[in-house]
């Protein structure tokens, strides 16, 4: 039997422990953001979802996609688990309110259009 971290299959590379760690503190994010909200529970799954989804996808560009809020990572820093684990529990905590409004936004420019 292979060793699934030595996985050379692109399904492997994608979805390994990394990756689930980074959807775990996405979806942890999204869990504090629901709980300080005090949302209803089908609203916090959505959120939860969302912020877990989005920490997966951005995956180690979390840092580099977060720069303007969070300021410039220093290299040395960039890929360490410690620091890509903190960035995706902030993705997961503004993921949703940066879509809603992307998505306001675009509304409302349809509208006028």
């Amino acid at each position: 039997m292979t060793d699934p971290t030595k996985d050379p299959s692109l399904i492997g590379q994608i979805f390994n422990e990394r990756a689930a760690l980074l959807a775990f503190f996405g979806a942890l994010g999204g869990a504090v953001r629901s709980a300080t909200l005090r949302t209803t529970w089908k609203e916090g799954l959505r959120v939860i979802f969302v912020g877990g989804v989005t920490s997966f996808a951005f995956g180690e560009l979390g840092p580099f996609l977060l720069q303007p809020w969070i300021g410039k990572i220093p290299d040395e820093l960039g890929g360490k688990l410690g620091t890509l684990c903190a960035v995706a529990f902030l993705t997961g905590l503004i993921a949703v309110t940066v879509f809603e409004r992307f998505l306001a936004k675009k509304e409302v420019e349809d509208d006028k259009g």
